[in-house]
């Protein structure tokens, strides 16, 4: 071993102050780099986070937007559908009324496109979150069954936008 090489390992055996600072300081920094860089990933997280946010919020607003424009187009799908009901047993207009079924359909079809349901009320039991009950009619049947819808109702991309009107059994001789 050389004479520099001996001087070097006997010092730092000794315990070189200045050695012993530079470590700390090295030691320190180095405990500051990784909770810099903690802070970096976590931001970067964050970030990230809000970003999946952000365009989640704008995908439901672009998906609901068009709730305002449907609304306003429901009570002209519930005049073609009365029409429809109204002329359905006429005969003599047959070709005027195969054409409003077709309008209809491609009516119903194009809100379809845009997220648009109908909530299923005929035959099933009442349910308030998506039906307004607006008059009870005995029955022999069980009770809270929706006996007969006055109105559809509609979702849009699963949230109610109209609920359904709906006539709901209840037994016979109550009140």
């Amino acid at each position: 071993m050389s004479w520099d090489k001996k001087n070097k390992k006997a010092s730092e055996e000794q315990g070189n102050p200045e050695a012993e600072i530079l470590k700390g300081v090295i030691l320190e920094k180095e405990k500051q780099i990784d909770e810099d860089k903690q802070k970096l990933l976590r931001t970067l997280a964050d970030l990230d986070n809000y970003k999946k946010r952000m365009a989640q919020e704008r995908e439901e607003i672009v998906k609901l937007s068009n709730e305002t424009l449907i609304l306003a187009m429901l009570p002209v799908l519930d005049g073609m559908e009365r029409a429809f009901k109204a002329t359905k047993n006429n005969k003599e207009n047959e070709e005027i009324i195969k054409g409003l079924a077709l309008i209809k359909k491609q009516f119903e079809d194009a809100l379809m496109k845009f997220g648009v349901q109908t909530v299923d009320a005929t035959g099933k039991p009442y349910d308030p979150h998506f039906m307004e009950a607006i008059m009870q009619q005995e029955s022999d049947g069980p009770e809270h069954i929706v006996l007969e819808e006055t109105q559809k109702g509609y979702l849009l991309y699963n949230k109610l936008i109209r609920p359904a009107m709906v006539i709901v059994s209840k037994k016979k001789g109550e009140k």
